[in-house]
């Protein structure tokens, strides 16, 4: 999870939350190198997927390819159409980001990569779950959101 005012990732909330996402804060508006930090697999399993879900009103996202990981990219028609920092309009925006492969074992640490342009709503949070994928079917889900 994320949230933005400043981009402030929160360690995905609860206690037994890990993947995290450094920086920890970024301005409104601004475009933004996230790293999404996965340190461990779903008790001893490794980790085969990474999805990231992201909210309404983040127009631009692009994850960065990992070799050994396919990339899939989900998108979501907007209400209407709304212009981006360029003058260009869009009328969609992503809403998923999976990353699929690996294995990434339990032993090792890895970073999934994406830039994204943070809403432009100062003060704001922005949270950003995650579901996390591991061999024989296990997985974690990242999507907790911090107390207040």
């Amino acid at each position: 999870m994320l949230a933005v005012g400043a981009l402030c990732a929160l360690p995905l909330a609860a206690p037994r939350a890990h993947v995290t996402l450094d920086p920890a804060a970024a301005p409104a508006g601004s475009y933004v190198r996230a790293a999404l930090r996965v340190p461990h697999g779903c008790a001893g399993a490794a980790t085969t997927r990474i999805s990231l879900e992201l909210p309404e009103g983040v127009y631009s996202a692009k994850p960065m390819p990992k070799p050994g990981w396919r990339l899939t990219i989900e998108r979501r028609r907007l209400p209407e159409a709304v212009r981006n920092p360029h003058g260009r309009e869009i009328e969609d925006e992503v809403a998923r980001i999976t990353w699929e492969g690996g294995p990434l074992p339990d032993t090792q640490y890895e970073e999934f990569v994406l830039m994204l342009q943070a809403p432009n709503e100062p003060g704001g949070v922005l949270y950003l779950p995650v579901q996390q994928g591991c061999e024989g079917g296990r997985s974690d889900n990242w999507a907790e959101r911090p107390a207040a």
